[in-house]
């Protein structure tokens, strides 16, 4: 199953700030199933890498701790039309990519 990201980009005077809406569960394994007593197994987003033009900008490490569907901003050193990518791969390995050309 794929991550998906929605993202969006925009620079002023060569920092562009970087808004990305990711749809996962993010579910820790502690919350129990009422029907079964079991908990749900954990699901969640581990790394997350922003690359500006192929170059990683920023590398960070998430845990269950996280809400459901995470937005996530951050600032970057990038000029109008740089290409900047957002990674993600969660505990399952389950992946997502998203690339957008910053306005």
């Amino acid at each position: 199953m794929s991550i998906k990201i929605r993202m969006r980009g925009k620079s002023k005077g060569g920092v562009a700030e970087i808004k990305a809406l990711i749809k996962h569960p993010m579910e820790t394994g502690i919350r129990m199933n009422k029907k079964t007593g079991k908990p749900y197994p954990a699901k969640y987003i581990d790394m997350v890498e922003v690359s500006v033009n192929g170059t990683k900008a920023v590398d960070a490490q998430w845990s269950g701790a996280v809400s459901a569907n995470p937005y996530m901003a951050v600032k970057v050193a990038a000029n109008k039309g740089d290409e900047v990518s957002v990674s993600l791969k969660d505990n399952q390995g389950d992946k997502g990519t998203a690339s957008i050309k910053v306005k």
